[in-house]
């Protein structure tokens, strides 16, 4: 079922990990029983936990200078790409060579004169006395096909089910040196070697790279491979993919790949994976295409880097000691940077998540459900790959990290911690020798990426908002919130709904942090920079949220001694392939204006091809074939730490500079993620406390609300006639607490509309605009908030598509009907008529602050003045039938033909007699790309919802049949419409009842619906 001709949405990337280092600590747990119904639930679309059995924490030990310098030397191989290696030394010397010369312009950089002079002396002994690099490099031969069960046109179309494969192959007597397998199927694969299971692996578009050395024997071996075919509404092609690679003990490579030699068979043998099985009565498989044709288009040696030990396995050894001594020589030179004044680091050694479904999402693989104990938090004394390496935790149980903080002064570690047999992360804090070590806080849901605060609370993300992504029922959200130092008076101080992602400190003492959101938006591509004060307070726009391009800015991190802030790139599906960018917000707020890419030799991943990719450093250089970056840190405006994945799907971490130089510091068992220096840094200044804390556990107080204003309102929306606007409505977006963990439509669950997976929205306030234009209200705190114009009959004229909120206590000034966001916020002294009065308090309509609800607001209405003449007569065919009757899925019609072709995925005829009158935002169809980035732009005045509604107009004009709507009747419609077309309200939503099914027990929170929480914020 290969995605790439069905659609741009990339499926979650499952890289088998398996046997790929020696360092494997885990196994899923085995129970046969459990796991098949786990396995089944899955199918169904319930996600549930895996338990692992016997997890352990591998050891810690400092390599000895041999190893160290083999785990550089193969480093070093990696990041020549493949490439003739005696012309990548010549590249290397004058690489090295700008390097130097760049180091020598700061006056703190020390005499590299004796380094430029060996330079000098290698580039005479390359030219003199080395010829010609050898034969190519392994991988340059025989390449493998994809191949499937001999069964019509596998490459076109294919049934959805399992196929099985056979290969044996010969190891010499003397056995190997090097052993790697690398396989992908469409869509996913099971894989054994000799009897053992070595993982399975889904995602055709990215290779699983295995180190098969420890499982291989001389003699005869068999690899085994269990491929399947998932179902797809349309042409399903199937196929697999393999290739073998053996560095013999002699030192010739031989390959094995998939072709016509491999055995087939439609059906499950018992013991068929066994080396021992007779294999002789199954089929020869079929090409389905060539390595590099058929509906996957690319061959699979390109998945992914090549070991470059088999790379550079015939080179000839003077040729590769030259290349190592060009590199030892760059390599003094890169750390006598004047940057890299440290010597000592603090950060992550972690597996990658393991979830059943989608555990590379953005969302997912932070998750506490889907960690994957064998982590380890670990300070290295030594920029080198044999600095002593010291253990700070886990001290006891095996378990999980996430990022970690060092305090200001570098004497104190703050992280999150999920150990094997508890249900969540907590946060920790030890001194840095590892004494001291206290936990602070405590509960079933997880607490993640805490930083320190300058005045001495602690800043982290968290589940505790009982809050579930509206696309993904299965997905917890994470937002921000604050403690004291020692773990009491959590708050929340976030107003999302959706995740906010791993915040860091700017340089004025703000908090910048990555949001999801989708406030009538396309889902996709809004996962872009924002700031907040440490209190929660003045939470603004950075960058981004008109932008498709990159699709997630993630980490962000300030570049020291600059405004710019440089973050990895990722993807919605796809948090490991990140690429490396900066933005600088004083040139633009959104794409391609301040924008940059460090990495130019990775494209944004998930996203479409940008118009334009403008690249930081013009002459930037790749070196080596990473696949992915994470968690940049900037040392200076040229210089960082990042994690970059690599050969074996590995993160390892290096210093790189903006040019593409780059020198391994540090290689894991797992992943090396969030390296930080240790030592003292300034903190940044406290911004002012603006907020009046309620209290928490008995303490609490009712909440204080906050204020808004704006001077006016019609700023920035030139279209908008001065004098049309008299009110502005205040709606409120609902957390969704609730959640049926399952998909029930497309995505959500439970499904509140048809035009995107929604929430729950209801009207707070329909307060009134001064004649010019100034507005002056009180708002509930720690609520989700949008605002929308509305003209004299209070019918939407201008609608906000982001929301907003206040901390309690607070006064917040906006300007215009959106976010001019190089615009700053206007003071009280300049605020217009509005600020001349007191704030007008909370003004709901008539019906008070109840949700919206189409059966409650929208069908009496046509009930009471439509049905007459709107009824299904057969007399009346070109007149909409606006009888309450079923209609798709769980939406009733007329609901559907009025929301017309703005629902999503499923839409009446456009020729269908009443079809979209209703006038909603076509959300998701706007751009069926979810690469447009006119999806996600502020809204013409007038161009949707009631103030553009045929519905509306002909409810309320009396010209249509002589009727004329009561004014009760026509309000509640228009707040149907302006809602945007939700067909569920808190009501319906309860009315639903809560989950049950097996296995629910194990999830830390209990999936609710009827008795879903009301979670207060902050």
């Amino acid at each position: 079922m290969c995605q790439s001709i069905r659609s741009s949405v990339f499926r979650g990337l499952v890289i088998g990990m398996a046997g790929l280092c020696a360092g494997a600590v885990f196994a899923v747990s085995p129970d046969p029983v459990e796991s098949a119904r786990d396995d089944a639930l899955a199918r169904q679309g319930i996600y549930l936990p895996y338990a692992f059995e016997n997890p352990t924490t591998p050891p810690t030990r400092t390599l000895s200078p041999d190893e160290a310098e083999a785990v550089l030397q193969r480093d070093w191989l990696f990041q020549a790409e493949g490439k003739p290696l005696q012309g990548r030394a010549a590249e290397e010397i004058r690489w090295a060579r700008r390097l130097a010369d760049r180091l020598a312009e700061n006056p703190h950089s020390p005499d590299l004169s004796n380094e430029v002079a060996e330079l000098d002396l290698l580039e005479q002994r390359l030219a003199e006395h080395i010829v010609g690099d050898g034969p190519p490099a392994a991988g340059e031969g025989i390449q493998p096909h994809w191949i499937w069960f001999p069964e019509g046109r596998p490459a076109e179309d294919a049934p959805a089910e399992a196929r099985f494969f056979r290969r044996a192959f010969e190891v010499p007597v003397e056995g190997t040196e090097r052993a790697e397998l690398r396989i992908t199927a469409d869509d996913s694969c099971s894989v054994y070697l000799n009897g053992a299971h070595l993982s399975n692996h889904a995602g055709w578009n990215q290779a699983a790279i295995f180190d098969i050395q420890q499982h291989l024997k001389p003699g005869r071996n068999v690899l085994a491979v269990r491929a399947e075919n998932s179902p797809y509404n349309g042409k399903n092609p199937a196929g697999l993919i393999a290739c073998v690679t053996l560095l013999t003990a002699n030192g010739a490579p031989v390959r094995i790949v998939s072709d016509i030699t491999w055995r087939a068979d439609n059906e499950e043998t018992p013991q068929w994976q066994q080396p021992e099985f007779d294999d002789s009565s199954w089929q020869a498989a079929a090409l389905a295409a060539d390595g590099g044709l058929g509906p996957w288009g690319h061959r699979l040696v390109n998945l992914g880097p090549t070991d470059p030990i088999l790379a550079y396995a015939e080179v000839a050894p003077a040729v590769k000691d030259a290349y190592f001594a060009v590199r030892r020589v760059k390599r003094r030179i890169a750390l006598s940077n004047p940057v890299v004044d440290f010597s000592k680091l603090l950060f992550i050694d972690q597996p990658y998540p393991r979830g059943r479904v989608n555990d590379t999402h953005e969302s997912i693989h932070r998750m506490g459900i889907t960690a994957t104990p064998g982590g380890r938090l670990l300070v290295l004394d030594g920029l080198h790959p044999g600095g002593d390496v010291r253990l700070l935790a886990p001290k006891e149980k095996p378990g999980s990290f996430w990022r970690p903080s060092l305090s200001f002064d570098a004497k104190r570690v703050l992280y999150c911690f999920k150990a094997h047999d508890e249900k969540a992360f907590h946060l920790y804090e030890m001194n840095l020798d590892g004494t001291t070590l206290r936990q602070l806080t405590e509960s079933d849901y997880d607490d993640i990426d805490p930083i320190y605060l300058p005045d001495g609370h602690i800043l982290f993300t968290t589940t505790r908002g009982n809050s579930h992504v509206r696309c993904g029922p299965f997905i917890y959200s994470y937002i921000l919130a604050r403690c004291d130092a020692d773990g009491g008076n959590i708050y929340l101080i976030s107003y999302n709904g959706e995740p906010d992602f791993v915040p860091s400190l700017l340089h004025d003492g703000r908090v910048i942090y990555s949001r999801w959101e989708y406030s009538d938006k396309p889902l996709w591509r809004l996962q872009k920079l924002w700031t907040t004060n440490p209190d929660g307070t003045g939470t603004a726009h950075f960058w981004g949220n008109q932008s498709v391009w990159p699709d997630h800015l993630s980490e962000p991190q300030p570049i020291p001694g600059s405004r710019r802030v440089m973050f990895s790139g990722v993807g919605h599906h796809d948090w490991w392939s990140g690429s490396i960018g900066i933005i600088d917000p004083d040139q633009g707020r959104d794409f391609p204006h301040g924008l940059t890419k460090v990495t130019a030799d990775l494209r944004w991943p998930e996203c479409s091809l940008p118009p334009v990719d403008p690249i930081e450093a013009a002459d930037y250089h790749s070196a080596g074939r990473f696949t992915g970056y994470k968690t940049a840190l900037p040392l200076s405006e040229e210089d960082f730490l990042v994690s970059a994945r690599g050969e074996g799907g590995k993160f390892r971490l290096y210093l790189m500079d903006v040019y593409g130089n780059r020198e391994l510091i540090y290689e894991g068992i797992h992943n090396v993620w969030h390296a930080v220096p240790i030592k003292p840094r300034p903190a940044p200044p406290q911004p002012p406390h603006r907020v009046v804390w309620p209290g928490t556990g008995e303490d609490r107080k009712p909440v204080e609300p906050g204020v808004f204003f704006s001077p006016d309102v019609y700023q920035g929306a030139p279209e908008l006639p001065r004098g049309a606007v008299k009110y502005l409505r205040v709606f409120q977006l609902d957390y969704k607490t609730y959640t049926t963990w399952k998909k029930t439509y497309r995505h959500s669950g439970p499904a509140v509309s048809i035009v995107q997976e929604e929430g729950v929205k209801r009207i707070l306030s329909e307060v009134p605009v001064e004649t010019d234009g100034s507005v002056h209200f009180v708002a509930p705190a720690g609520r989700s908030l949008f605002f929308q114009l509305l003209d004299s009959d209070r019918r939407c004229v201008q609608t906000m598509r982001s929301f907003s909120g206040l901390m309690p206590g607070e006064r917040r000034g906006c300007v215009g009907c959106h976010e001019l966001h190089s615009t700053s916020p206007p003071t009280e002294q300049h605020g217009g008529l509005a600020l001349r009065r007191a704030p007008t308090e909370l003004s709901p309509p008539s019906w008070g602050t109840e949700s919206i609800g189409y059966e409650r607001f929208a069908q009496p209405v046509l009930d009471r003045y439509c049905l007459k003449c709107h009824n299904g007569d057969a007399a009346k065919f070109d007149e909409p039938d606006l009888r309450l009757r079923p209609g798709h899925g769980p939406f009733p019609e007329p609901y559907l033909t009025l929301v017309g072709q703005a629902a999503w995925h499923y839409s009446v005829p456009a020729d269908r007699p009443g079809c979209g009158i209703a006038g909603v935002i076509p959300v998701e169809s706007m751009d069926p790309t979810m690469n447009d980035p006119k999806a996600l732009t502020t809204l013409r005045p007038m161009q949707y919802l009631s103030g553009a509604s045929r519905l509306i107009e002909l409810a309320g004009s009396g010209k249509h049949y002589d009727v004329k709507v009561d004014p009760e009747s026509l309000h509640r419609l228009i707040a149907w419409v302006d809602s945007c077309g939700v067909y569920l309200g808190e009501e319906e939503v309860r009315a639903l009842g809560d989950p049950d099914f097996p296995g629910i027990e194990r999830l830390p929170i209990r999936p609710r619906v009827a008795t879903a929480p009301v979670i207060e914020r902050p």
